[in-house]
């Protein structure tokens, strides 16, 4: 994979936000790019896991063994618990307008929002919001 950032988890696959980042980051982390950050057990990629109930793991092996987003569904079609299409929008819709809901979460998200140069920004809200920034796909 050419790029070192992974897909924005706005990106949908099979319906699913962040599937296609969860499959970039399963495939950083297995070329170690991922700098010691473990994808499966934090954030958006362990509640997207926990959602489709598929282990950490074996959705790596699938995410690195199969080539295109098109087989790594039907791979996750396969193995993950089935969700009807409500489910999944009501899954999408909670990840998507997630934002931080304590005071330790907000000044957190601050902290990070800052060290993204964007400090004072009141219109990045979202947890979603800020990894756009952060990776330089909104201003």
């Amino acid at each position: 994979m050419p790029k070192l950032r992974p897909r924005s988890p706005y990106e949908r696959l099979g319906g699913l936000a962040h599937l296609p980042r969860l499959i970039d980051k399963a495939r950083l982390h297995r070329q170690g790019l991922l700098k010691g950050y473990n994808y499966k057990t934090i954030g958006f990629d362990k509640h997207l896991l926990a959602f489709l109930k598929l282990n950490p793991d074996a959705f790596e092996e699938a995410a690195n063994r199969f080539e295109d987003d098109a087989a790594i569904l039907s791979w996750v079609e396969e193995h993950a618990v089935k969700h009807s299409p409500e489910a999944i929008a009501e899954w999408n819709e909670a990840m998507i307008s997630r934002q931080p809901d304590t005071a330790v979460k907000k000044a957190r998200f601050l902290h990070f929002l800052k060290e993204a140069g964007g400090e004072g920004r009141k219109d990045i809200r979202t947890y979603f919001d800020l990894i756009e920034f952060d990776e330089g796909r909104q201003n």
